[in-house]
């Protein structure tokens, strides 16, 4: 730690306030003083501090109800008082996003084994604001303009959206970029005066679009087709820029090649078995649309907690002309109990379960390693099923299985369970089904988590925008969603 106090220089009351807010915001300490003594030399200055006791986290439980929070800290994580602070004022923002504004988030740390600390977050959500009207001054929007701020329907029920500040801009910044998709690059459209009665509020959008200036109706698609090229020449960098005068520029980045592709978090699971599911190889052309399918695969797995764009670090380095990768991967829990039940009918929708199952230990490699393996204890109530051909041998039947989840790196050597007491029908059938579903499901699923937005800068004098390009929807759509359904469905036929 550098401090501005030194040795030799002035006595000065403002360095040391300053050193003292330097010390505090490293957040490591609980409690520092500052002693001053008279000595021959002259005037000593003593920092006295008291470090906070780190303890790594075990888990973070939420009370009474999550709520729909995403809280994910890796367990192991070094874990202060001002870091639990932190964690419970992002669990209070996500609860103003979706319209719990005067939601309260209190923690505290709680002794767990292994001289670890469970971080208890306890939510009081109070009463959610939800958007009754949107009035728009001006132009009239299109009602699929709103996204944040439109209201749904499950038949009959109509379910009111969330108001947040952050809903409000987010569908102020969707209204702009659709005018500007139409040619009105100089729209004005902010938001206005929000009258809040109760739990009721009522949102106010003022837009002036300005004129009309012609626009390629094919703008987007035709900008999305020339990144896929950049991509595919290993280019990273890839933007786009709009303006009255001189129409889109496009401007490229340089082409890399894959350098070092590391992974971290990983504990229990060799690396050779993650690399398998990656479809980018060391020294080959960065294709960024295979890392996010490598990233996709990995997901698949379900082995590791959902991993997004930010767990992924793409270091590139223009000397060399190599990008690096890193994957912080955060491992499930080693064990859990469920209890599940059918919806509906049990001869349609499966029996009734109550299971116990856990990791088996990191031994062994390729097909025999365990880590990928689970072990259950189950005990099932079956009804007549649908199928004869899937009869259960007792009512009640106590079920030992091992099962490894499908891999898409490992194929055919996944996606099995075996129980004895269920029979080899069953085993067959599940084993089949599963391969069918997983092999073909993402050929048919909509591509648009590999296919990200693009956002275009458009130059105007009033200061600039963004015109936001969603990936197109891909083509046979209805095919896609019956043949989506229509697989899932087929993955569910072991339980019936």
């Amino acid at each position: 730690m550098k401090l501005a106090t030194q040795v030799g220089q002035p006595y000065d009351a403002k360095t040391i306030q300053k050193d003292v807010r330097y010390l505090w915001g490293l957040g490591r300490f609980e409690d520092i003083r500052v002693e001053t003594a008279q000595q021959d030399a002259g005037l000593a200055v003593v920092f006295r501090t008291k470090v906070f006791p780190i303890r790594m986290l075990h888990e973070v439980p939420i009370e009474p109800n999550t709520f729909g929070l995403e809280i994910k800290i890796p367990q192991f994580t070094p874990m202060s008082p001002l870091r639990a602070h932190q964690i419970a004022l992002e669990a209070k923002r996500q609860l103003e996003q979706i319209g719990y504004q005067n939601a309260r988030v209190e923690y505290e740390m709680k002794p767990a084994p292994m001289s670890q600390v469970d971080l208890r977050l306890k939510v009081d959500i109070g009463d959610a604001i939800r958007v009754k009207e949107v009035r728009v001054e001006g132009e009239v929007v299109p009602r699929a303009s709103l996204r944040a701020l439109r209201s749904r329907r499950i038949l009959f029920w109509r379910l009111l959206p969330s108001y947040s500040p952050e809903a409000v801009d987010a569908d102020v910044a969707r209204i702009r970029s659709s005018y500007i998709a139409k040619g009105y690059l100089d729209a004005e459209v902010r938001p206005g005066p929000v009258d809040i009665h109760g739990n009721d509020a009522a949102v106010t959008i003022a837009v002036d679009p300005g004129p009309q200036h012609p626009i390629g109706p094919n703008l987007c698609r035709s900008l999305f087709a020339e990144r896929r090229e950049a991509q595919r020449q290993g280019i990273l960098d890839f933007s786009a820029k709009l303006d009255a005068d001189h129409g889109v520029t496009v401007d490229r980045g340089l082409p890399y090649r894959v350098g070092r592709i590391e992974f971290t978090g990983n504990h229990n699971y060799k690396d050779t078995t993650i690399r398998r599911n990656f479809l980018v190889e060391e020294g080959a052309v960065f294709d960024e649309r295979l890392l996010r399918r490598s990233i996709a695969n990995l997901n698949r797995t379900a082995i590791f907690e959902r991993i997004d764009a930010k767990n992924v670090v793409v270091q590139p380095n223009e000397k060399t002309g190599l990008a690096d990768v890193t994957v912080r991967l955060t491992e499930r829990k080693r064990g859990k109990w469920s209890l599940s039940g059918p919806v509906g009918p049990a001869a349609l929708a499966g029996p009734l379960q109550a299971s116990i199952s856990s990791r088996l230990p990191p031994w062994g490699r390729g097909l025999l390693e365990l880590s990928t393996y689970t072990a259950s204890v189950s005990m099932l109530a079956f009804a007549h099923p649908l199928l004869p051909i899937l009869n259960a041998p007792t009512k009640f039947t106590p079920i030992l299985a091992l099962d490894r989840p499908y891999m898409p790196g490992e194929g055919w050597k996944s996606g099995f369970l075996i129980a004895p007491q269920l029979g080899w029908k069953n085993t067959a059938v599940g084993y089949v089904a599963t391969q069918i579903e997983q092999r073909l499901l993402p050929l048919v699923s909509a591509g648009r988590s590999v296919e990200p937005g693009l956002n275009v800068t458009v130059n105007r004098p009033a200061g600039d925008a963004v015109l936001s390009c969603e990936a197109p929807e891909p083509r046979l759509g209805l095919f896609r969603t019956t043949a989506s359904v229509a697989l899932r469905l087929l993955g569910t036929l072991p339980a019936l």
